[in-house]
């Protein structure tokens, strides 16, 4: 868990699950017609990650927006072909867009923002798992992915989307809703340095360098540096992000090796704001956080000024350097593929993954400043005498990992898959100050890490500390049956075992522990069987029938019992959904089509809100949940370097019962009636159309996006309208020169038509009546130009 927010009492935040689940291996997907940046010969080191293998076809499909699948399950994938043609720091909520059942939103265009974030099927970003190489990346605590921090885009090799249900053998916490995994390219057998350099709008520059060592006897290598930054389209402020990332394969023999993967990423951020519709209506779509401080009245506010319309309070609580997000994290992990014998071989993968940062937000405090001129914090902190602090929301997080799966061969067209996963993951989270200059507004540390604000007793002022353990215990069989050429069958079971151990504590340096320090502790388990089935029917050569039914399971947050405790709520409800899946697969001549209806039936979803009076967190039941409807994608291949790609969806979220918010020590029950009512950021429609030419080294992709109306809040009284989006790419490949092997010149173009547009709701509220719900602001036109080439 990184950030905070505040909230009034009837906002609820949809849930936000977490899927930590193991990628599956995609095979390189570089063609004759590819661009540079993918073009490089990859090399046969065997499987990356065999645990829950996808089948990427080599042949990919309208300019790699589209592969050929075979799963008894919906699966979308998109190849290095399509991810050259983003902007070269483009995050992957950016690269899904295209796929059926995604709605996406991105506040900045250059992918250089965790602001970024998506809906899949009405399930939110943070009910669909995350892996990269392997390695689960949401949040453990909340659940949340963070787009920005997964690598640069250059070095996928593929990005795949299970839109109903993760496999079963991915180690997977919670997600309720799907899975997305991405694979980086795997080292090529010849050295090469491939270099790029972007520049575009509003100051965006890119440096990218990969150095590929070639076989160095048993073991070949990659290590990639990127230097990325830009300024932000509207407000003030820039985003900074260095990333190294580093892979290594050493091939024992033809049956067994070891990858090495690793991944740091480096950021320094502003938040964009996101918008109510009557803020965009009275400032404009390029309103965002304050430019202008107002200097703090002598001796400091009064309490009684605060959260009201004190002009000056109003410019100090809403300034942009107080909202920053700075962050750091590496990943790194191992995959070892083995072969045991004839008919049995292990694939496991030790993980270890730290995370350290925060995001941050105005806050004020009562201070007085001792005879060397130092501030420090009373006790009282309604006081007058208040000062505007900045606040970073810290988390320290902690996460080592292993998952191992055994296949062994029983013969006659059948296979037993067996494994566990186990995780035991560390979280330190608080809330202290550092001192904000009451004449600039300049803060004396963004990181939080030094010089923070202490109380005169010389200890660390905290508005909380927190402590979290979660541990994760996985163990799943499955049995794969091909009893004909036509027929396919997987049946298996998980146990999903989670236990989450919390220590919280509210203001604990505070000299008057009796009023303001208080302490909870708790330790909940939650665990369930998950159930999995899937049949493929091969009707011939070009069609393919499938169904699938799955189960799927998630615990509550870890913040969840102590906020429902301190305010006399019963503890939340672990949710889970029953996902059903139809589809069919047509590949005949120049047409590929891929159809499913699907059907999920969530129980206890749950929302948060929060108490007015002590801004305490509490998680309720926001009642049952169907998810229905119809996702379809399509290449048409034209011939001469031309190809069509269509996707379309259809999505029903329907809330089944009205929501019900319990009484707490400082507010009433009330019922509110949502029953029937479409889920907030779940668009009924959405359709994707793609243009993809490649000829003689000129490569040109042009698509447009239409996303319907989206409501902001349950009740469905607040709604934002469709909207339309067009982008645009083209890249001229010179070919070899001496050293230079496809130097290329490539043009993104995005928002051709320049749109201004809300999209998707970041914060949705129960009735739009009592608390207007916000949604992200869709960045206007804008591009980028790109020079790379590969050396040698």
């Amino acid at each position: 868990m990184r950030k905070t927010l505040s909230y009034p009492r009837s906002q609820l935040l949809l849930s936000i699950s977490l899927a930590l689940s193991f990628s599956a291996y995609a095979a390189d997907t570089t063609g004759a017609n590819t661009p540079a940046a993918s073009k490089a010969p990859a090399a046969k080191s065997g499987k990356s990650t065999t645990l829950s293998t996808i089948s990427v076809n080599t042949q990919v499909l309208a300019g790699g927006l589209m592969a050929m699948q075979d799963q008894p399950k919906a699966v979308s994938t998109i190849s290095a072909e399509a991810i050259a043609a983003q902007p070269i720091t483009a995050d992957y909520t950016q690269m899904i867009n295209s796929m059926p059942g995604v709605n996406a939103a991105s506040p900045d265009g250059f992918g250089l923002t965790d602001d970024s974030s998506y809906t899949v099927r009405g399930f939110n970003a943070s009910e669909v798992g995350v892996t990269m190489d392997g390695v689960p990346v949401n949040d453990v605590g909340d659940y949340v992915p963070y787009p920005s921090e997964y690598g640069e885009a250059r070095n996928y090799a593929s990005v795949t989307l299970m839109q109903g249900s993760a496999d079963i053998d991915m180690p997977d916490l919670g997600a309720v809703g799907g899975h997305i995994a991405f694979i980086t390219q795997a080292p090529t057998k010849d050295f090469n340095v491939y270099v790029g350099q972007t520049f575009g709008s509003y100051d965006a520059r890119s440096t990218f360098v990969r150095v590929n060592t070639g076989d160095t006897g048993p073991v070949r290598s990659w290590i990639s540096f990127s230097q990325n930054s830009n300024d932000k389209w509207r407000g003030a402020g820039n985003n900074d992000i260095r990333r190294i990332q580093a892979k290594s394969v050493w091939t024992i023999d033809d049956h067994n090796s070891l990858t090495f993967n690793f991944n740091y990423n480096h950021e320094e951020n502003y938040f964009y704001q996101p918008l109510t519709k009557s803020q965009v209506a009275q400032y404009g779509y390029n309103y965002d956080y304050g430019t202008h401080w107002l200097a703090t009245p002598k001796g400091g506010f009064a309490e009684s000024q605060l959260y009201g319309d004190d002009p000056t309070y109003l410019a100090q609580s809403s300034y942009y350097k107080l909202n920053q997000n700075p962050f750091k994290s590496w990943v790194t992990s191992i995959d070892g593929e083995f072969r045991l014998s004839d008919n049995l071989s292990l694939s496991v993968i030790p993980y270890f993954q730290y995370g350290d940062g925060n995001g941050s937000f105005v806050g004020f405090l009562p201070l007085r400043f001792g005879a060397n001129g130092k501030p420090y914090v009373v006790a009282n902190q309604y006081a007058d005498g208040q000062y505007a602090v900045l606040e970073p929301y810290q988390g320290y997080t902690y996460r080592p990992g292993i998952n191992a799966k055994f296949t062994l061969d029983l013969g006659l067209d059948n296979s037993l898959e067996w494994g566990l996963w186990y995780e035991r993951s560390r979280q330190s989270e608080f809330i202290n100050a550092a001192y904000v200059d009451p004449e600039t507004g300049e803060p004396s540390s963004i990181w939080g890490d030094s010089g923070m604000l202490t109380y005169a007793n010389g200890k660390t002022w905290e508005n909380y500390a927190e402590q979290d353990v979660t541990t994760v215990k996985k163990l799943f069989v499955q049995d794969t049956w091909t009893p004909n050429d036509q027929w396919t069958i997987n049946l298996g079971t998980s146990f999903l075992d989670t236990t989450r151990q919390n220590q919280f504590v509210m203001y604990p340096n505070n000299p008057d522990p009796a009023d303001w320090t208080s302490y909870q502790s708790s330790r909940n388990n939650y665990h369930k069987f998950l159930p999995t089935l899937g049949v493929s029917w091969q009707v011939d050569d070009a069609n393919q029938i499938y169904y699938s039914l799955t189960k799927t399971f998630r615990a509550p947050e870890d913040a969840a019992t102590y906020g429902n405790s301190r305010l006399g709520l019963p503890a939340p409800l672990p949710e889970s959904a029953w996902s059903n899946e139809l589809g069919w697969r047509y590949s005949g001549g120049p047409l590929t089509v891929h159809a499913d209806l699907y059907l999920a039936n969530m129980s206890n979803r749950t929302a948060v809100g929060l108490d007015p009076d002590t801004y305490i967190n509490y998680y309720i039941n926001a009642g049952p949940v169907r998810m229905a409807g119809f996702n379809g994608e399509g290449n048409l291949d034209l011939g001469h370097g031309l190809s069509l790609y269509a996707s379309y969806t259809y999505t029903q979220a329907r809330i089944k019962d009205n929501l019900y918010l319990p009484a707490t020590a400082d507010t009433d029950a009330e019922w509110y009636q949502t029953r029937g009512k479409q889920f907030p950021g779940a668009p009924r429609n959405m359709a994707y159309l793609g243009l993809h030419y490649v000829q003689h080294g000129l490569t040109v992709n042009l698509n447009g996006k239409f996303t319907g109306s989206e409501y902001g809040d349950f009740l469905n009284t607040d709604k934002v309208a469709s909207n339309f989006t067009v982008n645009g790419s083209a890249s001229y490949n010179f070919g070899n020169h001496g050293i230079l092997h496809d130097p290329t010149v490539s043009l993104n173009l995005l928002n051709l038509l320049n749109r201004r547009y809300l999209s998707l709701p970041a914060g949705p509220t129960i009735s739009a009546a009592e608390s207007a719900p916000t949604y992200y602001v869709g960045a206007p036109r804008e591009w980028y130009l790109t020079l790379s080439t590969q050396l040698f």
